[in-house]
């Protein structure tokens, strides 16, 4: 059944409320790239290194929002949120039972953000003891990896989702943070992020056995 367009505009206001920056690739796969030409919404496009260290991964990014001042940050910090959009995507749909606990963004960057997550997953516990914490990795050196994670366990979270767009580091983080001496976690899963291939690259290769999301 096709949806009205009034239905499908106020399909795409919904996701960006809840996902406040995206690229059109990430729309696209939504199925709004129609309502967003309708709405004619602010976008910028920026090319964007996706791995920090990898000069190959140069990419040209269009970002959307509904407001214009949201897209009026550095490209760095828009290509984190649409990270964060995609890992949040990616959790809704791979891992119900995480659908009851709240989302939440942390504002602070730079050195006033220190170790703490991107973001959290808030247990609807009242102890909060089941909560996880967000991180998005496009480059961090081992040394920072495993600082962060440690740091993690120390601030009372049970697990934590690493979001990283390095294809390589989803099975490589879980493993280095069984090193950590004194880990304080339950659990720590790795999720390859994708937000700039409009369809998965390693699909329909045979003998391409790339993972896409490990953990322990």
């Amino acid at each position: 059944m096709t949806l009205h367009p009034a239905t499908r505009k106020a399909h795409l206001r919904a996701f960006l409320t809840q996902h406040p920056v995206a690229t059109t690739v990430q729309l696209e796969r939504a199925g709004l790239t129609e309502p967003m030409r309708w709405l004619d919404l602010p976008q910028v496009t920026y090319t964007c290194r996706t791995r920090t260290m990898q000069p190959h991964s140069e990419t040209d990014l269009t970002f959307v929002a509904l407001q214009n001042r949201t897209l009026g940050r550095p490209p760095r910090e828009l290509m984190h949120d649409a990270a964060l959009t995609e890992i949040r995507l990616r959790l809704a749909q791979e891992d119900p039972r995480l659908a009851r606990y709240g989302w939440h963004v942390t504002t602070a960057r730079g050195r006033e953000r220190g170790n703490r997550p991107d973001a959290e997953l808030r247990s609807p516990n009242p102890d909060r003891r089941s909560d996880y914490a967000v991180e998005v990795d496009a480059g961090y050196s081992q040394e920072v990896r495993l600082t962060k994670i440690e740091a993690f366990g120390e601030m009372g979270y049970s697990g934590v989702i690493w979001a990283t767009t390095v294809h390589a580091r989803t099975r490589t983080v879980p493993n280095e943070a069984l090193t950590i001496r004194h880990l304080k976690l339950r659990t720590l899963m790795a999720y390859f992020i994708d937000f700039w291939s409009a369809n998965d690259p390693y699909r329909d290769r045979p003998r391409c056995h790339k993972w896409m999301v490990h953990g322990w």
